[in-house]
Order: C-alpha cells, then structure tokens, then sequence
C-alpha cells in the first residue's frame, strides 16, 4: 500500500478488501485466522479503507458486520461497529498533552461508559493515551503521509517509524537520493523481536526447533552405522 495500493477496489459484485478479510475463519485454526483478519481490517481502515453506499453491497458496512459475526469474530465487529476504531487520526484540541497535537495515532478501542477511544500515539516511541471523540481527527495513511517505511535489508523486513510527516518526506528524499537514510537504530532489533515472538506465539519455533533436533538425531544415527560398517570390513 506505500506503493499507491487501492484499498477501495470493488469487484463485480461489490466486494472489498475489507468485505474480503471479514470472512477469514473457516479453517480449523479458527482463532488464528481471527487474529489475522482483525489485523488486516485495521491495517486497511488505516489506508483509508471505506464502505459500500449501497446497502445490499457486498462491501457495505452491515454485510461486512454480519460476515464477521457469521465467523464470531467478535473483536472484528467490535472494530467495525465503531465510527474510529481501527482508523488513523491526528491528535486535536487536547489541553492536558498539548504537546502531542498534530501527533497522528491509531484507534484501538472504544471505551462506551467513558465515550473514550484508547489510541496508540505513532512515532519511534509509541505511546497508549485515552481521548474524546472531540480530539480525534481522521488522517488516512497515504503515499506521501504514511507514518512508516517498510524495506527488505539484510534479508528480512525493517520497519522504520517516523513522528512527523516532514520526517518521513526527508526519509523518502534520503533514498531517492541514493543516500544512506538516518533510521531508528533499533529497528531491525525490533524487527526480530517481532518475528521471534509471534514465532512463540504460533508455536512455530518449537517446532522447528524439535524438527531440528530429529535431524540432527537422524544424522548423528546414520553416520555412526556408517562407522560401524566400516569397522567390520577392517
């Protein structure tokens, strides 16, 4: 989507990207693909992901509700029942944190007692605060306003996040002119920790880990009878 995807592109029947992932589900790991449909919603709501006018859509809002209730993806409906979960704001009219306006953010939940958003404060140190509705200002990500640069260095996927737009535009400058950009050191330490836990998360690691450790075994066990055939022929 950095490289000008479109988020609202319909097929014949009025389906959406969005509409798209309110499926996801069916497979025996169901709680999986929750998880990865809720993620994909709100990566999309925060490219400016819209619905569907019509009502009879498949891209409408209420069909893609009662998709991901039919998959009792109830964090998903949660998201897509509110007006600003899931989207990309700017920050306004806050007294207590002015420093913080013109700060972008993304919602992560409504708090409905409270008429509160939780909001996670974008930039190279992420910050939770809790907002009115008032101080919230919709800013879809876009090419030129994108919050954050993903690249493919050293073999494996970098994220570099950014605090203001200008900061991203200089970085974009940067590499298009062929220079070395100023990114967070910690980045690619970042990087990995991410994969290394959603690894643990997914149980992946442990089995590849135990996968590792047959082969080793298997190996070990051949090369031994190899030895010992030899021996008998001596």
């Amino acid at each position: 989507m950095q490289r000008g995807a479109d988020v609202n592109k319909r097929s014949a029947s009025g389906a959406t990207p969005l509409s798209a992932v309110c499926e996801m589900g069916d497979s025996v790991n169901s709680a999986l693909d929750h998880n990865q449909a809720l993620e994909a919603a709100k990566l999309l709501l925060s490219w400016g992901a819209n619905y569907v006018d019509d009502p009879n859509s498949m891209g409408s809002k209420q069909c893609c509700i009662l998709r991901a209730q039919a998959q009792r993806n109830n964090e998903l409906v949660s998201i897509l029942q509110s007006d600003l979960c899931g989207r990309r704001c700017e920050l306004v009219d806050l007294s207590s944190r002015s420093e913080l306006n013109g700060r972008t953010c993304v919602v992560e939940e409504y708090i409905k007692n409270s008429n509160q958003y939780v909001v996670t404060v974008e930039g190279r140190k992420e910050e939770m605060i809790f907002v009115s509705p008032d101080n919230l200002k919709r800013r879809d990500r876009t090419r030129d306003d994108c919050g954050y640069y993903i690249e493919f260095k050293n073999g494996r996927f970098i994220r570099n996040d950014f605090d203001s737009k200008d900061e991203y535009q200089a970085f974009l400058s940067s590499m298009n002119r062929d220079e070395q950009p100023a990114v967070d050191p910690n980045a690619e330490a970042k990087a990995e920790q991410a994969a290394a836990d959603l690894l643990a998360e997914l149980g992946i690691e442990d089995d590849v880990t135990e996968k590792k450790t047959k082969t080793q075994s298997n190996n070990n066990g051949k090369k031994n009878k190899k030895k010992g055939k030899k021996g008998k022929k001596k």
